[in-house]
């Protein structure tokens, strides 16, 4: 994915306009929640083409139409206006990746990750930061890669067990999650291969995974029967 914005189209998520990405935003008033949500949709697509370090208070003040004291009035540094960005991103993440209760169990553990490393690949540079840049060491970011952690493994534990799983089908599934994070970055670092064949390897992956668990503890195996003759969906 090309890191410059230069002569791209850009979409302002408060006037419904199409412009370039490279065009400040004409300065003008707005309430306190429309200008918050202005500044984080900005950095959501200023933070997916463009490393942490690559960008400047200036640029996002500029982009954004307003002065960098009104800026920092809302968010009093850079990183913290990164770490709401990065929630911003994680929320949405969250909802496109909800589970569609009316597709199979595989079916929708595929549709999930599909979903996942096509908002991946869309926001890639944003994936790279949280998972493998400058800030990936700070509490707060930490805290919010965590809880999207935590979310995606109730939900395929939910999926393939229901509910109080036994604890080394979660240990299972956590570990599948933390693999399918570094290739997911891997892939986006090397453009190669296709999503399609990513997908297609992380569900192999995780049916493995759950499978793996099943051989070596009869009670994950009475789970997942369970689950399959009744079981419960979020």
């Amino acid at each position: 994915m090309n890191p410059c914005l230069i002569g791209t189209v850009a979409f302002d998520p408060v006037s419904g306009k199409s412009k370039t990405a490279n065009e400040p935003t004409a300065r003008r008033r707005l309430g306190v929640d429309q200008r918050r949500e202005q500044l984080i949709a900005l950095g959501m697509e200023l933070f997916s083409t463009h490393a942490y370090d690559g960008i400047r208070v200036e640029e996002i003040a500029e982009r954004a139409g307003v002065s960098r004291g009104l800026l920092y009035h809302y968010f009093p540094t850079k990183r913290d206006f990164y770490v709401a960005v990065t929630r911003a991103a994680a929320a949405e993440v969250g909802a496109l990746t909800e589970p569609d209760s009316e597709l199979e169990p595989r079916e929708r553990l595929r549709a999930g990750i599909d979903a996942f490393l096509r908002q991946a690949q869309r926001r890639s540079q944003g994936f790279l930061t949280a998972y493998r840049g400058s800030l990936v060491g700070d509490p707060e970011v930490r805290a919010i890669v965590e809880e999207g952690r935590q979310r995606q493994a109730a939900r395929i534990l939910d999926t393939v067990a229901g509910d109080d799983p036994p604890r080394l089908l979660r240990l299972a599934v956590r570990g599948w999650i933390a693999l399918a994070q570094d290739v997911t970055a891997r892939w986006l670092e090397e453009e190669d291969p296709p999503r399609e064949q990513i997908c297609e390897m992380l569900v192999t992956a995780l049916v493995g995974a759950i499978s793996g668990a099943a051989q070596a503890d009869a009670s994950v195996e009475a789970a997942l029967r369970t689950s399959a003759t009744g079981g419960s969906s979020r």
